[in-house]
């Protein structure tokens, strides 16, 4: 019997710890279920869990080129990236994930696509913050009616979900801070840094950019818990900082907090040594980026201001309800001191410019960096709801709070500069905070804290099916699938398995295809002149705007795109474009003829592209070049490679550059039109007001000026664009290639003011047509010549063949930083690429350095001497050497921290047994 009453308790007890398992388990499978729910509701039942534009084109592609490197090379830290930009230093791209774990991991997995795998990792990644936030709320001692509701605001909160799917490195660190938030606690109750530490590193090889305002983060948390002590650490953690000596008492204990600060800084800043291999590299990259800031003066950012789009309800800020700015100033209301400083402090933050500058890197004022602070803000909402439920605040605080939220919102919305969006959303906001007050004075009364978490969670519910559909930009499933047809791929390897020569190949289509593959590559060996990052080659991107004068399609300077310029598809060695059948009369007239094709895509290929490495003596001056005027500035290196020195070849060479392009009338009819007026307004100036996109055919007046239409010609075209609507953009095609003024207030104005197009003419055709784009604008000093279609082919005779002597690449050996091959030098001269300059390379000939030069005003070269050579082009990444030495000293820091934290640990294990 006693057996029996034995086993009847063994299972009785097995029931009960089955129940609470299961009771534990639950919220965590509510969260799961709430997670896929909300990113199925929001984003993907619109097509895809992703958006086009930066999600397409930079956050689901430069992750996979990083993989694609990995698998090329085998190298862990990799220097150069040849194929994006004409070549660029790699450390351009780190902010895209060069060390995210979170992409790493896709290296086990080279048959998932990368978008794909993107949309999983982003969504588990929503889940893993929100059940790890819920978790950390547990572990502080809230009960599940405060961390569940908290949670769940976490989730709809504007920037989780909807940077999941746009600007992904916005977000997708958050598990990495909450785990550091774990850390935290554990490094003061118990001593023990490792969590803390390897937080903050993952965080860091995340998403280095917001990591400084996550370390912000968790200095303000860190100082919390310390002060919730009061004598510096818990009995059971770390105990070596207490200050018991009387004689200078205020002496010893600030020499205490600073000893204790020290020694919780140490694990944050061995992390910062650890990630040395990609924070010095980067830095290093990042200083030779062409952007300096907004000019922004210093009472500017030292003068308050109270946020708004910042805090609420907005994707690139911390997005919660107006009530965060109720629990704010309610926490200057608190008893204890150390939550008092910490609302305050937090306040200070968010109401001085200064801390958005700092965080941006002195870059401007933005408040996308408090976006770290999302699960702090989450915290003091719990620490809110928790001193709600048991009475601690008075009536009258917690009713000034939320009169004075109203009063924020309307100071910044009549008296600020931080709204900027419609006047309904503002006064949703608020109608949102009336109601707050209104559930707040309900609950006073009945005590159900039900009404204090749900109207909340209602409100960014509510809020974010208003604002998500309306945020455009949304990526269905057929577009995704066309953009990574694999197909694609399969020409492209077809293509260059039988190239072995020198040159690019890139995608062609219209504006959104070209966005969708301004960083797209298929194959190793495919090099693109396009480009899409933050960081860039300075000097190229200097070059294709003012010096070149390539055409900008897109309203955001940084994207520069593939262009449809022949002139500068040859200099760039673009011998294959892939492109669709419509596109094979266009594609002709530029010099190309159809190559390969699938039925759905067709490679088309060029015979008279320069190779991408070359030798030449037909070389200028760059005073000489500089000396050049449009349109001479871009066919002369067509015949003439640019180098530093001073030489002079007199004018005769001038003129045979003036006499290949001559001045023609493109005259633009005059029209008064439904949708479409056109004045003229002087000479070769017209005042444009369209309501829509609408098309205008203009005629080319040849006569007299001795060139023959019949065998296809060039037109180069150029005016000034003024905007009369300065918040409008503004766009004007020709023969179907755009370039856009963006609208002053955009955040990446790109300054495209002077609109530049060269576009060939079939054979026999005499007219073009310009698309003028919905606005009100004006193009002055209209310029246009027509060239010769000889212009894109290379010279038959050899004193006049600027392609003289072409580079063999070596593609056994050609991989990651290196390009090793050999060349026949028919003449002294000089080696000339068109890889953009950077002080990084080392060019070896016959197995000595050359002393590298900028040729062509933008790109590597260096003097050579004829005869047969052996070249090797050596790129190493400046810092990342440094790099390493600080992360083996951060390893080193962080090992002997592990130690000394385990030494410590048992001896006072081995003094509590004696």
């Amino acid at each position: 019997m006693k057996a029996l009453q034995v086993q009847w308790r063994k299972a009785d007890k097995q029931k009960t710890a089955e129940k609470i398992w299961a009771a534990e388990l639950m919220p965590y499978i509510f969260l799961c279920m709430l997670t896929v729910i909300s990113c199925w509701f929001f984003v993907g039942r619109q097509g895809v869990f992703g958006v086009k534009v930066d999600w397409l084109s930079q956050h689901s592609v430069l992750p996979d080129y990083f993989r694609q490197q990995f698998y090329e090379t085998g190298k862990l830290f990799p220097e150069f990236a040849g194929n994006l930009g004409g070549g660029q230093n790699l450390y351009h791209f780190s902010y895209y994930g060069l060390y995210s774990p979170v992409f790493l991991l896709s290296c086990l997995l080279p048959f998932v696509k990368m978008g794909d795998y993107l949309m999983a990792v982003s969504a588990a990644g929503i889940f893993a913050s929100v059940s790890l936030l819920y978790y950390w709320l547990g572990r502080r001692g809230f009960p599940r009616e405060i961390s569940l509701p908290v949670s769940a605001l976490f989730l709809l909160a504007g920037p989780v979900i909807f940077q999941s799917c746009h600007q992904v490195m916005f977000i997708n660190y958050m598990p990495f801070l909450i785990l550091a938030l774990l850390g935290v606690d554990r490094y003061f109750d118990k001593g023990r840094s490792g969590l803390y530490t390897a937080g903050v590193f993952l965080m860091i090889l995340t998403s280095f950019y917001f990591s400084i305002g996550g370390m912000m983060v968790l200095v303000l948390y860190g100082l919390s818990r310390y002060m919730e002590l009061k004598k510096g650490f818990s009995e059971e953690g770390v105990s070596f900082s207490v200050c018991r000596s009387r004689k200078n008492k205020r002496r010893n204990r600030i020499l205490c907090f600073l000893k204790d600060g020290t020694l919780f800084l140490l694990p944050m800043l061995t992390a910062v040594l650890m990630s040395g291999f990609l924070l010095v590299p980067t830095a290093c990259a990042i200083l030779g980026k062409r952007e300096a800031g907004e000019g922004i003066h210093v009472w500017e950012i030292l003068t308050p201001r109270l946020p708004l789009e910042s805090l609420v309800h907005g994707a690139y800020g911390i997005g919660l309800t107006t009530g965060v700015i109720t629990i704010l100033i309610t926490g200057l209301f608190y008893r204890k001191w150390s939550e008092r400083l910490l609302h305050g402090v937090c306040l200070a933050i968010f109401i001085l410019p200064v801390f958005q500058w700092i965080l941006n890197g002195g870059l401007y004022v933005r408040g996308k960096v408090f976006i770290p602070f999302l699960p702090l803000l989450c915290y003091l909402t719990a620490v809110y709801l928790d001193k709600q439920r048991n009475r601690e605040m008075a009536f009258w605080v917690c009713i000034t709070a939320y009169l004075l939220t109203i009063v924020w919102l309307c100071v910044s919305y009549f008296y600020g500069q931080d709204f900027s969006g419609e006047p309904l959303r503002w006064y949703l906001m608020l109608a949102e905070s009336i109601l707050l007050l209104v559930c707040f004075c309900v609950y006073w009364r009945r005590g159900n804290l039900l009404l204090l978490t749900f109207p909340p969670v209602l409100c960014l519910l509510l809020s974010g099916s208003f604002f998500y559909s309306g945020a455009g930009g949304a990526l269905d499933r057929q577009t995704y699938d066309h953009v990574t047809d694999t197909g694609i791929k399969e020409l492209i390897d077809q293509s260059l398995a039988e190239e072995n020569g020198f040159w690019r190949l890139e995608q062609g289509g219209d504006e959104e295809e070209k966005s969708a593959d301004l960083n797209r590559i298929w194959n190793s060996r495919q090099w693109i002149s396009s480009l899409y990052s933050s960081a860039y080659n300075a000097d190229y991107q200097n070059f294709r705007g003012d010096i070149f004068g390539v055409e900008e399609p897109f309203r955001n300077d940084l994207m520069q795109a593939a262009s449809d310029n022949p002139l500068f598809q040859k200099l760039m060695g673009v011998k294959y474009v892939i492109g669709d059948a419509e596109d094979e009369k266009t594609m002709e007239a530029a010099g190309y003829a159809s190559h390969l094709t699938d039925g759905e895509h067709v490679v088309y290929k060029s015979e008279n592209t320069a190779p991408i490495a070359y030798a030449s003596d037909r070389v200028v001056g760059e005073q000489e070049y500089n000396s050049l005027e449009f349109p001479c500035n871009q066919t002369a290196l067509m015949e003439y490679a640019v180098v530093t020195d001073s030489r002079r070849r007199g004018d005769s060479w001038k003129n045979g550059l003036e006499k290949e392009t001559v001045p023609v009338e493109l005259p633009i009819p005059e029209m008064d039109r439904e949708g479409l007026k056109i004045s003229r307004t002087a000479e070769d100036s017209y005042h444009i007001q369209a309501e829509k996109k609408e098309r205008v055919v203009c005629r080319i007046d040849a006569a007299g000026t001795g060139m023959d239409i019949e065998n296809g010609n060039l037109i180069f075209l150029r005016f000034q664009m003024n905007n009369r609507r300065r918040n409008k953009d503004a766009a004007v095609w020709l023969n179907g290639t755009r370039n856009k003024l963006s609208a002053g207030n955009h955040i990446y104005y790109n300054g495209n003011t002077m609109f530049t197009y060269v576009v060939p003419l079939g054979a026999g055709v005499s007219e073009v047509q310009l698309d003028f784009g919905k606005g009100d604008y004006e193009i002055l000093d209209m310029e246009c010549f027509i060239g010769n279609r000889s212009l894109l082919e290379d010279k038959n005779e050899p004193e006049e063949t600027l392609y003289q002597s072409l580079f063999e690449v070596d593609w056994e050996k050609t991989e990651g930083n290196l390009i090793s091959g050999k060349i026949q030098v028919l003449n002294n001269g000089y080696f000339v690429t068109s890889i953009p300059y950077d002080e990084g390379f080392e060019i070896f000939v016959d197995g000595k350095r050359a002393l590298s030069e900028k040729v062509n005003k933008a790109f590597l070269g260096c003097s050579i001497r004829e005869g047969e050579h052996r070249i090797e082009i050596i790129y190493h990444a400046p810092g990342l050497w440094a790099g390493k030495v600080l992360a083996c000293m951060g390893l080193l820091i962080f090992l002997l921290l592990f130690a000394a934290e385990k030494y410590r640990s048992s001896s006072g294990g081995n003094r509590q047994n004696t």
